[in-house]
């Protein structure tokens, strides 16, 4: 017999903070199943985290279909299949259709916290937070509207104010109970409270002109299915959404750029493969700056990629959605590199790595950001007498005097500062030791001279912990734990390797390096590199725009490539 009815077990979790022992986070549920959460008395608080057969908060499956949307016949007028007629009900989006049959969920008030506390709201174990939905009820007033509530997942902030006023939730189930050895409907919800002295910056970004996402290279990934055809291959373009499912903007892959040509890929949940395996939420490892694609080549292996071979970073023992994984190995001709980008704050392939085309047996090369350039750079200017320039050249006045912000960090640094501070110098040579290790690993498998390799000057800073940039409905990007020993950098200055490659033209990110006797030394030895493959650099100001917010112009474009190479 189905169980109609799932237990879920309360409890709440305190980071470690400042203010520690002010605060007391208290989240409830009907523990003692009269209806109602109490919160004036304690009759739900003892033995919440217990359940039993007479105490214990309980929920549903919200799978009914309240507003008959779910559709018995496709477009065509023919019958869904089995799977197809079942899939569809009231819990299978993100949007809570039926509000009358969620659990309730209330945090007391908290009292003495500063501005900058927060918040996050989640389900556990693994297999319980891929199969509920938690919501938070914004409109107290009109609590069975389904627009008074949003979805909540683990990367979503709750900030002061909401904290000091108390959050009104809901929890549903998206399934049954069908195999009690994978989840026996058991859900811990945590209620963890940070309250540090870390500033958020809340970003308004903006992307195609439905989303509140300026990173337009990290939601979609195009491609292409292709075919024989008498005048030629015959293709149709496929935009891969980004395995974020909590990513709203990756909803205009279907519903602005599918259309006549345009397929769309939606990848699926996976169950036990962890959180950013399951490719639910918000996590920067599954955005496609973090997948990119070496050219056609015949690996050191003898392997001919006629289509290229597609690279992804993982981070130290986290990979990928098992959904794009496995789309790229099942289709059998682009298997994936793995490189480490897992001592990078955002954690993508393309704030590092790029290829482009080369006079070579090969035709391509490797582009490649180089810490020690830069040092040497710096050095040399500080040996020439230059040693009070300013590292950064940067003029951010006019970008301050119009929108109203504050001077942002590191344009009073000269190059003397940076070259005498240890912990910068000791970071540069962290990142170099990942980058030559990444190096390693493409050059083991690409038939590539190591003196074809073309350098790009870049630094990075430590962002270990750093700024959390908050979209405009909630949501964060779910940063990963700093590993003990290692760290998560950022570029320093614009990261010249970040651009976009389009024949023999290159889109860079104006490094803004130290400008000496009137000329940038960064930029002129980003336009040396290039110029070794025959490409005139471009430089672009994505300052203020992308590169304060942790990303670069190839972060915030996206390009369309040729469909007629042959594969077969």
């Amino acid at each position: 017999m189905l169980r109609k009815i799932l237990p879920v077990i309360i409890t709440w979790a305190l980071q470690v903070s400042s203010v520690a022992s002010a605060i007391i986070p208290d989240i409830r549920a009907d523990t003692n199943r009269d209806g109602v959460v109490d919160m004036a008395g304690d009759s739900d608080v003892g033995n919440k985290a217990i359940w039993t057969e007479g105490r214990g908060a309980i929920f549903l499956p919200n799978v009914g279909d309240k507003h008959s949307r779910c559709p018995n016949t496709d477009l065509n007028n023919v019958p869904l299949s089995n799977d197809e007629l079942a899939f569809c009900n009231d819990a299978s989006g993100h949007m809570l259709l039926a509000p009358e049959y969620v659990a309730p969920l209330k945090t007391m008030p908290l009292q003495g916290i500063s501005d900058g506390a927060k918040a996050h709201v989640y389900a556990t174990p693994r297999p319980a937070y891929e199969r509920v939905r938690i919501f938070l009820l914004d409109d107290l007033a009109n609590s069975n509207s389904t627009n008074s509530w949003r979805l909540v997942d683990r990367q979503f902030n709750f900030n002061a104010t909401q904290l000091r006023a108390g959050l009104t939730l809901g929890i549903d189930g998206r399934e049954f109970v069908k195999d009690s050895e994978i989840w026996d409907g058991h859900v811990t919800i945590n209620f963890d409270v940070y309250d540090t002295p870390e500033s958020i910056n809340f970003v308004r970004d903006s992307l195609f002109n439905q989303s509140s996402d300026i990173w337009a290279q990290d939601v979609v990934e195009p491609a292409y299915a292709s075919m024989p055809g008498p005048d030629g291959p015959i293709a149709i373009r496929i935009m891969l959404r980004s395995a974020q499912s909590t990513r709203t903007g990756g909803r205009q892959v279907f519903e602005q750029m599918r259309g006549p040509g345009f397929g769309a890929f939606q990848p699926s949940g996976y169950s036990g493969t962890g959180f950013p395996g399951s490719g639910f939420g918000y996590h920067t490892i599954n955005s496609y700056g973090n997948l990119e694609t070496i050219p056609p080549h015949r690996s050191k292996r003898g392997i001919l990629y006629k289509a290229g071979r597609v690279i992804q970073g993982k981070h130290y023992d986290s990979f990928p959605a098992q959904a794009v994984r496995d789309l790229i190995f099942s289709n059998g001709v682009q298997s994936t590199l793995f490189l480490e980008t897992g001592w990078l704050r955002v954690g993508h392939v393309d704030e590092f790595v790029q290829f482009v085309p080369y006079d070579n047996d090969l035709g391509f090369t490797i582009a490649i950001a180089t810490p020690d350039l830069a040092i040497n750079l710096f050095q040399e200017a500080q040996a020439a007498g230059y040693g009070e320039a300013m590292a950064i050249s940067f003029d951010a006045q006019p970008q301050i005097d119009r929108f109203k912000v504050d001077m942002p960090l590191y344009l009073n640094l000269t190059i003397n500062d940076v070259l005498s501070n240890a912990t910068f110098m000791e970071i540069n040579a962290y990142a170099q030791k990942w980058i030559n290790h990444n190096l390693d690993i493409l050059l083991s498998e690409i038939p590539l001279d190591r003196d074809d390799v073309i350098h790009v000057p870049g630094l990075f800073r430590d962002r270990s912990g750093g700024g959390v940039y908050i979209n405009p409905d909630g949501l964060d990007f779910y940063w990963p734990p700093v590993l003990k020993d290692e760290y998560q950098l950022g570029a320093f200055l614009p990261g010249a390797i970040n651009g976009i490659v389009v024949g023999d033209q290159y889109l860079s990110p104006n490094p803004f390096g130290p400008v000496i006797n009137g000329e940038d030394i960064l930029a002129k030895a980003v336009k040396a590199a290039y110029s070794r493959a025959g490409m005139n650099v471009t430089f672009i100001d994505d300052y203020f725009s992308h590169h304060m917010r942790g990303g670069e112009v190839h972060c915030g474009s996206n390009t369309l490539r040729q469909t007629d190479k042959v594969w077969w």
